[in-house]
């Protein structure tokens, strides 16, 4: 279990396989966990690095609030630490911000990316979404009903549907091993609130993968499609019937995009 000591944090970081450096970034609360289900398909290929961004996972949670670029200047901390030069990414959500902020202030560390679930600017009923749960763990509200609030703005309709899909993955959810502290989490939620890509989308030269759910409350496919007009080069792919997770519902094909994105 390995940590990085890098500005004024503890970082946790996993790596996994031997080849080109990968590195998996998370969305908003969540950890390297969110990839381990990855693991089978890229280790062989690729050199895996897995990291819990600051304010998540077993990663220090300052109790001041950051910003998606030092989350961007911790994850290249941590590639100077691995004596890394240059790697793809693959991010969720807030991982996405992180990647392009990445792209755009690191160009020559990044070759290629994936964003799944993207957006330029977190939409205001996501910031309103994000802001009641954060009253609602203020208030001591049990974790299982702050997960059925939720899991509708993460899943498909077709996925909340199936009440074994919607309990096998409210149970993995409420026995998370490294919950967010509510430190945590308002540092992260701070960080989106201000993150803004649209001023420097036009200077980022890296190739993207954009991958988006058709049916995501969170991020809506308007945001990707957003994305895909304002980049020089990208490639949009869209799932029908899939909202915020496309890697967990759509994990194989995502998967294989990814492959031949990298390949290509």
């Amino acid at each position: 279990m390995p940590f990085a000591k890098l500005n004024e944090i503890d970082l946790y970081y996993e790596v996994h396989g031997t080849g080109k450096p990968l590195v998996f970034l998370s969305g908003f609360s969540t950890h390297h966990m969110t990839w381990l289900s990855f693991k089978e398909s890229f280790q062989k290929d690729f050199q895996m690095i897995l990291l819990d961004n600051r304010g998540a996972g077993q990663t220090t949670a300052p109790k001041t609030s950051y910003t998606i670029e030092t989350m961007a200047d911790d994850t290249i901390a941590l590639l100077d630490h691995l004596n890394i030069d240059q790697a793809s990414f693959i991010g969720s959500s807030m991982g996405t911000a992180i990647i392009q902020t990445i792209a755009y202030k690191y160009p020559d560390r990044i070759d290629k990316g994936a964003l799944i679930a993207p957006f330029h600017k977190l939409p205001t009923a996501s910031i309103f979404k994000i802001a009641t749960t954060g009253k609602l763990m203020e208030a001591n509200v049990p974790i299982e009903l702050i997960i059925d609030t939720v899991i509708p703005w993460l899943f498909s309709n077709t996925f909340v549907q199936s009440p074994e899909k919607y309990q096998g993955k409210a149970d993995e959810m409420a026995n998370n091993p490294h919950i967010q502290t509510f430190d945590g989490f308002k540092g992260q939620f701070e960080a989106l609130k201000r993150f803004d890509s649209s001023p420097f989308l036009s200077k980022i030269e890296a190739n993207l993968l954009i991958l988006a759910g058709e049916e995501d409350l969170s991020s809506p496919l308007w945001c990707a499609k957003y994305l895909y007009n304002h980049l020089n080069h990208s490639t949009l792919h869209s799932f029908p019937h899939v909202g915020h997770m496309a890697h967990v519902e759509r994990r194989d094909e995502v998967i294989a995009l990814i492959k031949k994105h990298l390949a290509g």
